[in-house]
């Protein structure tokens, strides 16, 4: 399949089929409102060349990946705590003056053209671009796509699982290490949803009748309801770290 890799500074009228394929592979509620989330479009306006975007031989989206520029000193205790605070800096307060790293927020791959490899390949230009102004490559608080069949774990111990042969157990984050990343920490609180328990009613379809944990499909960790009528999903991410190297230089 011939592929065609650029971006919504040079093509800003794919903006709409990029958060459409971000939608459709998220659960819904991950796009209510978070300091993130509100911000999430100010990303675009302000690093669209951050913005990678695949499209097949006949001009169809079929993956993205999102990211803008960050300082970072290259410790893991120095990290952000999450894509939310990542989004309310870079978008409130504009680019660092010069860029450590490069955070990707979000890769996206339309249903249909999954395990062709177009997520790493997004991964890999995000890191050659990098390696042209951002020394300490890219970091990444990363959605382990297997951690909503495993709720209840928590994810410092969902991260550590492996295979028999050694291998992460998680799917994506096998990924991540198979490519060279590190893994550096665990974002506990990387992005919060916190909404009225009748808007979490609705959305679920029946009653949360008082403070407690509740399931919620897709999620990472159960949505907790407080006494005072307000249900928080926080989601945890695994931090990961992609050092620059000379093989992705220009």
């Amino acid at each position: 399949m011939s592929l065609t890799l650029t971006d919504l500074s040079r093509d800003p009228w794919l903006l709409a089929e990029v958060d459409d394929l971000i939608s459709a592979n998220m659960p819904e509620f991950m796009s209510w409102e978070s300091p993130g989330n509100w911000r999430w479009h100010g990303m675009y306006d302000r690093y669209p060349a951050h913005q990678l975007c695949l499209l097949d031989g006949n001009g169809r989206l079929v993956a993205a990946a999102n990211g803008l520029p960050v300082a970072w000193d290259g410790a893991a205790s120095s990290l952000p705590s999450g894509s939310d605070e990542v989004l309310v800096e870079a978008v409130d307060h504009g680019p660092p003056d010069r860029p450590d790293a490069v955070c990707m927020l979000s890769v996206s791959v339309d249903p249909a053209h999954r395990a062709a490899g177009h997520a790493e390949r997004l991964l890999t230009e995000s890191l050659r671009r990098a390696a042209q102004h951002a020394p300490r490559g890219v970091i990444i608080p990363v959605r382990p796509t297997r951690k909503p069949h495993y709720p209840l774990i928590p994810m410092e111990e969902y991260a550590a699982w492996r295979l028999p042969d050694g291998r992460s157990f998680d799917p994506w984050l096998r990924t991540h290490l198979r490519l060279g990343a590190r893994r550096l920490g665990i974002a506990e609180r990387s992005l919060v949803i916190r909404q009225p328990v009748a808007r979490w009613e609705e959305y679920l379809g029946h009653p949360l009748p008082g403070p407690g944990d509740y399931p919620l499909l897709g999620a990472l960790v159960p949505l907790r309801v407080a006494e005072d009528g307000y249900g928080t999903y926080a989601e945890p991410n695994v931090w990961v770290h992609h050092p620059a190297t000379a093989d992705h230089a220009p």
